[in-house]
């Protein structure tokens, strides 16, 4: 393992005791969990907000990280970096009218000192009216990319807006095999799975419906600014699937793999609730111990 700090290769000056890299998606970007013996060298050295960090394990490396916060603890010096720099953090108010997405994330790349890069929705789609409202550049582009069907992933110096439905269809890129008898398998369903969601606004309204569920949980959107019946129908599919798919998760173990990481689909066999497909939201490595733990939820295509 390499442990480039500030275009330095410090490899040979330091001892890692631990190094969780997480890839994620959605409201959180990637991060690198850290931790070096010799805490007092690291005084020397004077870690500073958003000195960048890379670390390297043979083909792998965690892209750029931007040092966040660093945390002395009993001898050892613990560093928190993550994807987003912490000057791009800032919050804003701005309006967008009659902008397409990838105008509207070119102008949020741009603010940041950030890349952009679309995949698995149309960026030509005009949106008639958003706003930023005292949010940072990161959490404004979640918020409408949810509306739009797309989960937001941070990484490596961009903004990378992932369809959903986009990442379902493609295949999967691993088979897990689990059983009752398997360890470190957790599979989980809760909150409320919703039979229709409709948005509705002075100027239109539109319903969309989970054909899976027989509930009788029906919510309503009063609050997203649609301006026509098109675009309300659109963000009420996008809406309902965004709460729908998380209603059931699993998360499981499974030796280092790199190549697992957010937005990726992988499929279960076996006995079990956790059986057919989903889509990684989460994947730690530990790039320590070799160890790699998948957090998915379940693939719905039922929304219409």
């Amino acid at each position: 393992m390499r442990v480039v700090y500030q275009d330095t290769d410090i490899t040979n000056m330091v001892q890692v005791k631990e190094c969780f890299v997480t890839d994620t998606c959605g409201s959180r970007c990637d991060s690198l969990d850290i931790t070096f013996e010799n805490a007092a060298g690291w005084y020397r050295w004077g870690p500073q907000e958003d000195d960048k960090i890379i670390v390297y394990r043979d083909k792998y490396d965690t892209g750029i990280m931007y040092v966040n916060t660093v945390l002395p603890e009993g001898g050892k010096y613990r560093i928190y970096a993550t994807a987003l720099p912490c000057a791009a953090r800032r919050k804003g108010y701005k309006s967008y009218r009659n902008k397409t997405i990838e105008e509207i994330m070119r102008d949020c790349a741009m603010e940041t000192g950030m890349d952009y890069q679309i995949y698995g929705i149309d960026s030509d789609q005009v949106i008639p009216y958003i706003q930023r409202n005292s949010e940072s550049c990161a959490a404004f582009l979640f918020r409408m990319l949810k509306l739009e069907g797309a989960s937001l992933k941070i990484v490596n110096g961009k903004y990378t807006a992932i369809g959903v439905a986009y990442a379902q269809e493609r295949n999967a890129y691993k088979g897990f095999s689990i059983n009752s008898e398997t360890p470190n398998v957790f599979y989980n369903r809760c909150g409320l799975t919703y039979r229709a969601l409709t948005v509705k606004t002075p100027y239109a309204e539109a319903t969309a419906e989970d054909t899976a569920v027989d509930s009788t949980h029906i919510r309503e959107e009063i609050n997203l600014p649609a301006s026509d019946n098109v675009q309300a129908g659109r963000w009420a599919r996008n809406y309902l699937l965004s709460i729908n798919r998380k209603t059931e998760s699993v998360s499981l173990q499974a030796d280092f793999d790199d190549l697992i990481t957010a937005m990726m689909r992988i499929d279960i066999t076996g006995n079990t609730a956790a059986t057919g497909e989903w889509l990684v939201d989460k994947a730690q490595h530990d790039l320590i111990n070799g160890r790699t733990s998948i957090e998915a939820y379940r693939v719905v295509r039922t929304i219409q």
